[in-house]
């Protein structure tokens, strides 16, 4: 009988904790390519539309001086999308590009969709006013 009731517990473990699982996301990578045609200094970052995420950080930034082209490959979630933003501004006002600085604009061909390693997804954007 003990070992009944044993087999048991056992059993309803293993079915209430068969769906439990936090499920990982795969570890994917996608390359912004920008070059600066723009007369100043863009300051850009990357934006998850599908999480809080941002490239390189919440408080830093990439640095496009001069018009050479600049890749930053990222880490992501295969199948996260990811937009670029970037301002003359780190405050975000005045010109922009993409989401724009902070993130928070709309815009139309500046996300790309994350994908394998095996996948290489990338774009290049020319930057001009």
């Amino acid at each position: 009988m003990r070992r009944f009731a044993t087999t048991t517990l056992w059993l309803l473990l293993l079915i209430v904790g068969a769906g439990t699982e936090r499920a990982q996301a795969q570890d994917g990578l996608v390359t912004f390519k920008f070059t600066n045609n723009a007369p100043y200094t863009v300051y850009m970052k990357m934006y998850s539309q599908d999480r809080g995420h941002v490239w390189p950080s919440a408080t830093t930034h990439y640095i496009l001086d001069d018009n050479d082209e600049h890749a930053a490959r990222l880490a992501c979630h295969v199948g996260e999308e990811v937009c670029y933003g970037g301002a003359y501004y780190t405050d975000g006002k005045g010109t922009y590009w993409g989401v724009g600085y902070n993130g928070n604009f709309a815009c139309k061909e500046c996300c790309l969709t994350c994908g394998t390693e095996d996948e290489d997804v990338w774009h290049s954007w020319n930057l001009t006013e």
